[in-house]
């Protein structure tokens, strides 16, 4: 009983997710945290096909129910509280001072946080990233942070 709510919960939220435009949807919130560095280009929300959001909440959901069945997971999966930690994360850069010369943005999935932006220094990439890693609710943190307004050649 528990897993088929889990499930069902996990489509319903999945499923219909929030529309960008065209055929993309974008499954994670976004936010821009702070706008303090004009030069540096802004970030983007991971969009997805139609086709690939599906496969996705497939994935997703076959990691909520075993989470949920392990007892690693609050009910209603992996995924639930992320934009409730994205805004947390979100304002508490935005409210620390020692960041305003950045520009950053902050995209959370199953309550790991991805920062994205730009810093003027090393030690002030490395203090954001502390910083970020020490909120609570927050499990992992990826730097893709870059130091200076240039875009990292892919």
């Amino acid at each position: 009983m528990v897993v088929r709510y889990l499930t069902f919960m996990l489509v319903a939220g999945l499923v219909a997710p929030a529309a960008v435009g065209g055929d993309l949807v974008q499954l994670d919130p976004f936010g821009q945290a702070t706008a303090g560095f004009a030069a540096c280009p802004p970030a983007r929300p991971h969009l997805l096909t139609l086709e690939e959001s599906r496969t996705e909440a497939h994935v997703r959901i076959e990691r909520g129910t075993r989470c949920a069945l392990e007892g690693t997971c609050e009910p209603g999966g992996a995924y639930k509280r992320d934009p409730e930690i994205n805004e947390q994360v979100r304002a508490a850069i935005a409210a620390e001072h020692r960041f305003a010369d950045t520009s950053v943005w902050v995209t959370t999935s199953r309550k790991w946080a991805t920062l994205e932006g730009c810093v003027r220094t090393s030690a002030e990439r490395a203090a954001l990233v502390r910083f970020v890693t020490k909120l609570p609710n927050v499990e992992r943190v990826f730097d893709e942070l870059r130091v200076g307004a240039h875009r990292a050649s892919r």
